[in-house]
């Protein structure tokens, strides 16, 4: 910490004496402060390794993140550090993402989705809520398709709609996207570096650029060229809309304008929120802001509905 001069042994003081009194405005920054966060890989099975972060206390109520596509657990970070003081955090690199198992076949929303599933199982996480977000959403929806939602307490769709798969796909969008894969194939670095700014919309510092695209490049070209396909021009996952039987919110970045499509989801119990100023890593741009949502989610609507 820096002092003037003029005041050392005051603040020395008052220090000194916040420490002996146990400060119960302190206690919670600094029971953070020493908590661990954990960061391992946890075999999921028998050929599948997930790199895991968790972090806050084992009792509290579970929040499990889901990352987009070809991102990492870190982007979570901004959630993992201010939320853990209250929940049980828990964030995850998709395989073939990160430093998770690696495989050039079986990376499908539906295969991400048996993950999620047996994550919540290994690590015996009660009634999480789950969180997905971008490419994330499909695999929170091929979990509902495949599994229902009785071992989760409420879920979270961040600026992304579940895809209806090939039938419903854009003509001029699906061009667009498949004209930029060659370039992508071949120059990974300078495609992800060019994406970046329809991802964040503040500005990132060249450390943060330098580590969001590294962890990025982590998953082979091949790998996320086809994940690209199979997440939007896939399996329609909308049957699993009418499997939700929990709490639903949806978080939307930039105005109610210019992303209704996601607001139109017909999801039972299903409310929305809609964040200006953000780009599509919504709760990136603005953390304080999706951090509040995501709390109030938690305890006016998880909590109420969960059985006493």
């Amino acid at each position: 910490m820096m002092v003037t001069n003029q005041r050392p042994m005051l603040l020395a003081k008052a220090w000194t004496l916040a420490l002996l009194l146990g400060c119960a405005l302190w206690a919670p920054s600094m029971a953070h402060s020493e908590q661990a966060i954990s960061d391992r890989l946890v075999a999921v099975s028998a050929d599948i390794k997930l790199r895991v972060i968790e972090a806050g206390p084992k009792d509290a109520q579970v929040i499990l993140l889901v990352p987009g596509w070809c991102f990492t657990a870190d982007i979570w970070r901004k959630q993992i550090t201010a939320l853990s003081e209250r929940y049980h955090v828990v964030a995850f690199d998709p395989r073939s993402q990160g430093g998770s198992t690696q495989l050039d076949h079986s990376n499908s929303p539906d295969h991400r989705a048996v993950d999620i599933a047996n994550l919540i199982k290994t690590l015996h996480l009660h009634k999480p809520v789950l969180v997905g977000w971008s490419q994330g959403v499909q695999d929170v929806a091929a979990y509902a398709l495949a599994f229902g939602t009785a071992e989760v307490a409420g879920l979270v769709l961040v600026d992304a709609t579940v895809s209806a798969g090939a039938a419903d796909v854009d003509i001029r969008e699906l061009r667009s996207s498949l004209g930029r894969m060659p370039f992508y194939a071949a120059n990974p670095r300078e495609y992800l570096e060019a994406m970046m700014p329809y991802i964040f919309s503040q500005p990132l510092s060249p450390a943060e650029l330098d580590t969001i695209v590294g962890n990025a490049m982590r998953t082979p070209s091949s790998v996320g060229v086809a994940n690209l396909v199979l997440d939007f021009m896939g399996k329609d996952y909308r049957p699993a809309l009418r499997r939700i039987e929990v709490p639903t919110l949806l978080v939307v970045a930039g105005t109610a304008e210019d992303r209704s499509e996601q607001l139109q989801q017909a999801i039972p119990l299903a409310s929305s929120a809609v964040v200006e100023g953000a780009g599509h890593a919504v709760f990136y741009d603005q953390p304080a802001r999706f951090n509040q949502l995501l709390v109030q989610f938690v305890e006016q609507r998880v909590k109420a509905k969960a059985p006493s």
